[in-house]
């Protein structure tokens, strides 16, 4: 079982629909089965943006959690995203999701890596020191910081790019949009790989909650290119984490 955290060093840069994109292509792509977890400490918001019921959450998991965690466990407290993606919701409110991920600790990490079969994308939001899942970041197979090529972004973006490199945790990066600074150099500037820039555009969620099509020839719009391109790229890293944050 891999993790892949993807988050942010400023609010609303697009991990969320990232995260989502992600884990509706990766089983096309690697042949693994993949579950969503929605892990942002200040909250959820996949529950509102996809019509998704507010439980089975978090909070159902925690509970279970006591026990042993098993497939059957994990896949009773998610929901299907799309029809097609597990996805284990986080409650609205941060403060009830923030004591829930507290509360579940390290102990959901070793839980995980116990199950066979299915890799992990988590939806981990804004990065701070003292989130709640900062576990999960120290332990993660690789961190996908999610920034915006604009002005407001670039110095918290490379403060915490800078931050991860130093406690040498696999780290690399997606631009959303293409402007006003070439993804290029916001890369240079992090000392990141790129893996790939994603269309900044408002139907991207209305897209993505209609999950991965069937239709070949509506795979190849340029969303799901992206997705899969970047999909392609990440499971390479997880297979040859040699390479570090430099990866080709």
């Amino acid at each position: 079982m891999s993790i892949i955290a993807v988050g942010s060093a400023k609010a609303s840069p697009g991990a969320t629909s990232l995260a989502v994109g992600l884990g509706l292509s990766w089983a096309a792509i690697t042949g693994r089965k993949a579950v969503l977890i929605e892990a942002d400490g200040d909250g959820g918001v996949l529950a509102a943006r996809y019509g998704l019921a507010l439980n089975p959450s978090l909070v159902e998991l925690s509970g279970a959690a006591r026990h042993e965690l098993t497939v059957d466990r994990l896949q009773s407290s998610c929901q299907l995203l799309a029809g097609q993606l597990p996805c284990l919701v986080a409650p609205g409110c941060g403060e009830t999701t923030s004591r829930v991920l507290a509360a579940m600790g390290g102990r959901l990490l070793g839980d995980l890596g116990r199950v066979d079969g299915i890799d992990v994308v988590a939806d981990i939001g804004r990065i701070r020191a003292s989130s709640p899942v900062a576990e999960l970041v120290k332990r993660c197979d690789l961190l996908v910081l999610v920034v915006r090529p604009e002005f407001d972004q670039l110095v918290p973006f490379v403060h915490q790019a800078r931050r991860m490199t130093a406690s040498r945790i696999p780290t690399a990066l997606v631009c959303v949009g293409g402007r006003p600074y070439p993804p290029t150099e916001m890369a240079k500037a992090s000392g990141l790989d790129l893996l790939g820039v994603m269309a900044h555009d408002a139907r991207v969620d209305r897209i993505l909650g209609g999950g991965i099509p069937g239709n070949q020839r509506h795979r190849r719009l340029l969303l799901w290119r992206t997705l899969g391109e970047l999909v392609h790229r990440i499971h390479y890293r997880l297979q040859a984490p040699s390479l570090g944050n430099k990866a080709a």
